[in-house]
């Protein structure tokens, strides 16, 4: 028996074969990119910016000790007293706040000590804050006179005020008690002194 050579071949082309695609579609997407957007991130997420120009602002926050600095050695040139009658009188003003200093302190209760502490710091930070707006060579006099009087440039400190009061026969609430009247005290001698209107420094 013969076999026809044509109806085998026939039937081996007819056999399907798997069809093999390029198709990058046929490929499983395993991976997925960031979306990449240009746009703005929302208002909540912003960080606080400048009106006028956009960017982060640079505002640092307030000091709660700036108010106190106004007036104080490093304040602006605005507020710094020019001549030595001036600069008098922003002394007495600093002294002149020490009783209503002693009288919150002594309803918050503290003691007579941490009063007299304060009422001698209010002074001493008013003595050296009033030389720094004095011209050098005032400012040299004035630290000269501290030293022959009190053997320090800048005037007595706390513990030497107390010992002389107790050299003179006070207890130490009467020390005490003494700083704090004392301190609120200015040299009358100084004061008529710097009374005239002087040139700015």
């Amino acid at each position: 028996m013969k076999l026809n050579r044509s109806s085998s071949v026939r039937s081996t082309q007819s056999t399907p074969q798997p069809r093999r695609s390029n198709s990058v579609d046929a490929k499983p997407n395993t991976t997925t990119k960031p979306t990449r957007s240009n746009s703005a991130p929302p208002a909540a997420n912003r960080p606080p910016s400048d009106v006028s120009t956009g960017s982060p602002s640079r505002t640092r926050p307030r000091n709660p000790e700036g108010a106190a600095k106004v007036n104080g050695a490093d304040a602006g040139a605005a507020k710094k007293p020019t001549t030595n009658s001036e600069i008098r009188a922003w002394y007495k003003q600093q002294v002149a706040g020490i009783p209503a200093n002693d009288a919150k302190l002594a309803a918050q209760g503290a003691s007579l000590e941490d009063r007299a502490k304060a009422a001698h710091a209010i002074r001493h930070k008013a003595r050296v804050d009033a030389r720094q707006f004095m011209g050098t060579f005032e400012s040299a006099l004035l630290k000269a006179r501290d030293f022959f009087k009190y053997g320090r440039l800048d005037g007595p400190s706390f513990d030497q005020l107390v010992g002389e009061a107790k050299k003179s026969g006070l207890s130490e609430a009467q020390a005490y008690d003494k700083i704090i009247n004392s301190s609120q005290r200015t040299n009358q001698a100084v004061d008529n002194i710097y009374a005239r209107p002087q040139a700015k420094l």
